[in-house]
């Protein structure tokens, strides 16, 4: 009994024990992606540090993800994005000739390109990029506002006039190229065009202030001298440090008649920029209107000192050093002022020193 009883105890803990035996299985894990999941994931993380503005640590993916598949058209032109922000403007130019040249209807790598081109001072192959970029795709307002720029530093405002009234067209908000195109309003003579498209852009955008600047100076020229003073002085209750704004402002003020506002801007005007040669040549000019002869023979002195070949300069020192009694300190100005190809220098010269 004793026997049977241990033998069977033994089975039954062998019952409750026991596992069946099992075949054990390998398991298999890549270790490698596929090379064009590898590029996107690559691209993607370049892209993250792109939008973090770790532009370094981009290229590094960008690099690495055109390694792994050199026809990725994309790392291509994000590679070119990223230079562009580095300031490597030769790099990010071939960066995008191989976008183009993979993706030749890309109109964005012409747009990117010409920005590159544009930094690197190649106007003509910029112009060039911006136009195909057009081409590409007409309501792509950015490449048509841009082309419109480089015409406008070149001095084609009727061309850039048209660039950015496209811009316009296919982006109705957007401010800058309403600013832009009244700027080319106003190299045009279109004071009242300008001043309607000032108006505009600071409808759409209430901070760009040069905006408010340059619609001063549009009224001014249009013969809105309130309306030009207030703009001026909106603009300097925001912009205490600008020189040339006080300078406007004062010419503004001197059309008006307040001389002596037209001084106290001018003054402002040379307290921010001691070689600010146009605004000791305006407050010569205002004070001749104050009857303040030495005054302005010494302003106009010092805008000469600051540029020797300031005709305007000559000519009011002339009319300071004649109300002072000094005929032929007078003469010689109008004289200089003549050979620098003013008339009323010759006028002056011709009536009083002969």
């Amino acid at each position: 009994m004793k026997t049977t009883f241990t033998v069977t105890a033994a089975l039954m803990l062998a019952g409750v024990l026991a596992r069946p035996v099992q075949a054990q299985v390998d398991t298999v894990r890549a270790t490698t992606l596929p090379p064009a999941q590898l590029a996107e994931k690559l691209y993607n993380s370049g892209i993250a540090k792109f939008n973090q503005k770790s532009y370094r640590a981009a290229i590094q993916d960008f690099d690495r993800a055109l390694a792994t598949r050199p026809d990725f058209s994309k790392a291509f032109y994000n590679r070119a994005a990223t230079r562009y922000e580095l300031k490597e403007y030769d790099q990010a130019v071939q960066d995008y000739d191989q976008a183009i040249k993979l993706e030749p209807e890309s109109f964005t790598a012409y747009f990117g390109r010409g920005q590159a081109r544009q930094a690197l001072n190649q106007a003509d192959a910029a112009e060039q990029d911006y136009t195909k970029a057009t081409e590409l795709k007409a309501d792509y307002a950015p490449a048509w506002y841009y082309r419109g720029d480089l015409r406008f530093e070149k001095g084609n405002f009727k061309e850039a006039l048209a660039d950015f009234s496209a811009a316009v067209k296919a982006d109705p908000a957007y401010a800058y190229a309403y600013h832009d195109r009244g700027s080319a309003q106003r190299q045009l003579g279109n004071y009242a065009a300008a001043v309607q498209d000032y108006d505009q852009a600071l409808k759409l955008q209430p901070e760009l202030l040069p905006a408010l600047l340059n619609r001063a100076s549009a009224k001014r020229r249009a013969g809105d001298l309130k309306g030009a003073l207030a703009d001026f002085s909106a603009y300097l209750n925001k912009v205490t440090d600008n020189p040339v704004a006080f300078n406007n402002r004062g010419s503004a003020r001197f059309d008006a008649g307040d001389y002596k506002g037209a001084v106290a801007d001018f003054s402002q005007a040379i307290t921010l920029n001691a070689g600010y040669a146009f605004a000791y040549n305006n407050r010569a000019a205002a004070h001749l209107k104050l009857e303040e002869y030495k005054k302005a023979a010494d302003d106009a002195s010092q805008a000469i000192r600051l540029n020797a070949q300031y005709a305007e300069a000559y000519l009011n020192r002339g009319h300071a050093r004649e109300m002072l009694r000094d005929a032929d300190g007078a003469c010689q100005d109008w004289r200089k002022a003549a050979e620098l190809g003013l008339e009323n220098g010759s006028a002056y010269a011709n009536a009083a020193c002969d």
